[in-house]
């Protein structure tokens, strides 16, 4: 047994050779296990026992030196607390016996997070909550938590929504100074422009979902003996939404209208969004319209941009026009305006099958619920006629905007094409499946639609979905720039004004243009865009695949017809044709050897080989939480 004087000796050593290892600093990445890693800024991770695991949180930015062991692996000593992201938190309040805490909703956590009795808000067990970390773990090992707000039961779906919401803070109501803004308005700007032009007798008709009441386009053609008159009315949003008003900032923080089963969260209050703003029918709105000259061969030819006052005659939803357009004899008299406006969008759309990209026709699903939020059905919308003749004149009148606006400071949705960290791979890709392209420049708009347009043609194997697994993710920009993913030139957003804040900024832009001023964009809106303008859709995304695969849990066992989406080292993703649920295929079941092509995307048996796009039988193994596992029939 060692003396005090040899433990003294002992201890001085050790603080010496921990004094000479070198301090490395970086963030501590949960498992959701006792244990973790702590990864340094180049990428290298350590190991964190769970001692040291018990005193800090997912996130933390902690030093820490390295220690080698016997085995010859290596462990993070942590040194100290240098900074702490988690404040406030959602998750699951529960009560065990004498112990109450909340389970974060991040599976890199492990364990309760404990909450004194005074702190609970009077939560129940099982309750969705928002809470704020009262103490940090780093000196006790013990952190504590307070309970700040009840999102309701983890039972009920619409808690769900509410912590979807506060997760991603967006918000879901507006202030009554906010409201009485709008309120104003309402009655202020519905007075006519004096400088805008009467339109009001052109016949536009809105073409939307049967339940849409923030309209933002109107829509109307006329033959011109060699081509067609395409006019565009989008709603005069910038003329209710000046720059720095209170409905402007609370725009700005929005983004965009987020759009959730049986739930709408609007960029500006419904008062607006679905009355002042909305071409509703029968009522003259302030517009900025379009009109676009298109030739017999379905090209834009010109543009012209005013500011009119409009006045819709109907209010028509996809499945009539669809069904008017399928048996013309059903057409009603009063609606044969839409003979020309198929005519010229179905001339448009054969224009950009073959001078853009060609475009893969992929359904919508649409979740559901009643007024508990409880999943009645799932819906799936193919593209058919009516709705071909709105998306080939948003797109025509947006391409055609930009190319307006190519030479000033706006904003420009850009698409570079290929991830540029993939192109040596699939150069040999397009040696070995297309040969006459492979040698052509990805990043050349013309070589790069060539490329695609020689995939699209490739009858025995995927390719084209290949490569678009390959794209980059789309871009703001305020200078002008191709969009590959279009094969187009430049493009922006323009025809969602009341729900965009994008369209809305460069419909300011348009106006500043056509008054000979100067065009203007707040300096961080293009990044700000960038970085939060998807949130509103991943959103929308989680709650509708969450309610989905609830919606699917309640069917009978059934062999659904699927196809392939994604493929990975260990199993398929395959969706399912009827409700667009998807869920993983785990091929290593099979027992089977088999080989996995990263490059094609594809998994190799000795009896078959499964790719992209392969349609498939199969049953639902089992659905945990916010995944589901199939089986092959």
């Amino acid at each position: 047994m060692l003396d005090a004087k040899s433990l003294e000796l002992l201890q001085s050593l050790k603080t010496d050779i921990t004094a000479s290892k070198p301090v490395l600093q970086g963030l501590i990445k949960g498992t959701g296990k006792s244990f973790g890693f702590v990864t340094c800024p180049n990428g290298d991770e350590y190991f964190v026992p769970p001692d040291d695991m018990a005193k800090v949180l997912p996130g933390d930015e902690v030093t820490f030196t390295v220690t080698e062991l016997a085995d010859g692996k290596t462990r993070a000593e942590l040194e100290s607390l240098v900074a702490s992201s988690i404040d406030e938190f959602c998750g699951i309040y529960h009560v065990r016996g004498k112990a109450q805490g909340v389970e974060p909703f991040n599976s890199a956590f492990s364990g309760w997070l404990f909450v004194p009795p005074k702190q609970t808000l009077e939560a129940g067990n099982n309750e969705m909550v928002v809470a704020k970390l009262r103490r940090h773990p780093w000196e006790t090992g013990k952190a504590q938590a307070e309970i700040i707000r009840l999102l309701g039961s983890a039972d009920n779906n619409r808690s769900w929504y509410s912590l979807a919401i506060q997760e991603h803070r967006l918000e879901e109501t507006f202030s009554a100074p906010e409201l009485a803004e709008a309120e104003a308005l309402c009655q202020g700007q519905l007075a006519p422009q004096s400088d805008y032009v009467d339109l009001t007798d052109r016949p536009f008709v809105t073409i939307d979902s049967a339940s849409t009441q923030d309209m933002d386009d109107a829509l109307h053609a006329q033959s011109t003996g060699d081509g067609w008159l395409l006019s565009v009315a989008i709603a005069d949003a910038s003329l209710f939404v000046t720059p720095g008003s209170l409905l402007d900032l609370a725009a700005r923080r929005r983004l965009s209208t987020t759009y959730l089963p049986g739930l709408t969260l609007p960029m500006v209050p419904e008062v607006l969004a679905n009355g002042a703003m909305s071409l509703q029918p029968d009522c003259q709105r302030p517009a900025l319209v379009f009109e676009l000259s298109i030739a017999a061969d379905g090209a834009v030819t010109d543009l012209r941009v005013q500011t009119a006052h409009v006045r819709s005659r109907g209010k028509l939803s996809y499945a009539d026009v669809a069904l008017w357009l399928t048996d013309t004899n059903l057409l009603p008299a009063d609606y044969q305006q839409l003979l020309p406006l198929q005519q010229a969008t179905s001339a448009m759309a054969g224009w950009r099958r073959q001078h853009g990209n060609p475009m893969q026709d992929r359904p919508d699903y649409r979740v559901r619920v009643d007024n508990d939020f409880r999943v009645t059905a799932v819906d799936k919308e193919t593209r058919d006629v009516a709705r071909e003749i709105v998306e080939e004149s948003m797109i025509a009148t947006n391409a055609s905007v930009a190319n307006w606006l190519k030479a000033d400071s706006a904003l420009f949705m850009t698409h570079r094409g290929f991830k540029p960290d993939r192109e040596t791979e699939l150069k040999g890709l397009l040696r070995d499946t297309v040969a006459e392209v492979a040698n052509l420049n990805g990043h050349d708009l013309t070589d790069f639609r060539t490329i695609m347009a020689a995939a699209a043609g490739l009858a025995d194997f995927p390719l084209l979905t290949v490569l678009q697994k390959r794209f980059d993710r789309g871009a703001w920009s305020n200078s002008a720039a191709a969009h590959f993913g279009l094969g187009l030139e430049q493009y922006t957003t323009v025809t969602s004004p009341i729900r965009k804040y994008s369209d809305l900024t460069t419909h300011r832009l348009i106006k500043a243009k056509l008054l000979n001023q100067p065009l203007q964009i707040a300096e961080d809106l293009v990044s700000d865009l960038n970085e939060r303008g998807n949130i509103p859709r991943q959103v929308g995304n989680l709650i509708e695949n969450k309610l989905r695969l609830q919606w699917l849990a309640q069917q009978p066992d059934q062999v659904w017809h699927a196809t392939v989406v994604h493929v990975t080292a260990i199993g398929l993703i395959a969706q399912l044709d009827d409700n667009g649920a998807s869920g993983l295929i785990d091929m290593r079941r099979k027992k089977d050897d088999y080989s996995h092509d990263a490059l094609r995307m594809v998994l190799k048996f000795a009896d078959h080989t499964y790719q992209l796009g392969e349609a498939l039988q199969v049953r639902v193994a089992r659905i945990e939480d916010d995944k589901m596992m199939l089986a092959l029939v």
